[in-house]
This record gives C-alpha cells, sequence and structure tokens, in this order.
C-alpha cells in the first residue's frame, strides 16, 4: 500500500475537514439567503398594507367627491349665470350709452336749428 494507515487517516481528516468548511459556508449562504427572502416578505407585507390603506383613503375621497358633486354643479351653473349676467349689463350699457349719444346729439342739433334749448 502507498502510504501508511495514519497517512490515510491524516489525509481523510483534511478533506473532512474541508468538506466541513464548504458545509459551513454553504449554511451561512443560506442564512443570509434566508434572511434576505425574509426582508423581502416584510417589505411586500408593508407595501400590501400600504396599498390597502391607499385604497381606503380613495374610497373616502370618492365618497366625498360624490357627495359635494351637486353643490358643485350648482357653483358651475351660477357661474354661468353670472357671466350671462355681465355680458348682459355689458351690451345693456353700450346700448344705453348710445341712446344718450343719440339724445344728446338730438338736443344738439335742436339747439343749433332753432337757436333755443329743447323743451
Amino acid at each position: 500500500m502507498p502510504g501508511s494507515t495514519e497517512a490515510q487517516v491524516a489525509r481523510l481528516d483534511e478533506r473532512l475537514n474541508s468538506i466541513e468548511r464548504l458545509l459551513a459556508t454553504v449554511v451561512d449562504e443560506m442564512k443570509s439567503a434566508s434572511e434576505s427572502r425574509k426582508k423581502v416578505y416584510e417589505v411586500q407585507e408593508a407595501t400590501a398594507r400600504d396599498l390597502i390603506h391607499i385604497g381606503h383613503r380613495l374610497e373616502a375621497v370618492e365618497k366625498e367627491v360624490t357627495t359635494i358633486r351637486p353643490t358643485s354643479e350648482e357653483y358651475l351653473q351660477m357661474r354661468e349665470r353670472v357671466r350671462g349676467a355681465g355680458t348682459f349689463g355689458y351690451w345693456l350699457f353700450r346700448i344705453g350709452g348710445v341712446v344718450l349719444s343719440a339724445a344728446a346729439g338730438f338736443g344738439a342739433a335742436y339747439t343749433w336749428l332753432t337757436g333755443r334749448p329743447p323743451p
């Protein structure tokens, strides 16, 4: 046999130590991978909770919008009425100016033609 039993036991011991170190490394990597997966799951759970919270808040906002919709529609109708009244007032003022200008012109023409003020 090419070596003594003690040499063979020593080589076998070295190989077993090498395998033991390799297994320790694999176990450490598995632990870190497990912790990493645990963190990912925790982040996913937190995200799910946040999404549920956002969903509840969105439902509340939708309810509020539905509640104030008649008021906002009434506001828009009133705004259109005010805009129409403003346009009406603008044209009424313009027509009044034309009527007053015409009356002043007739009065001036009457005074110029007759030489006396209008009655």
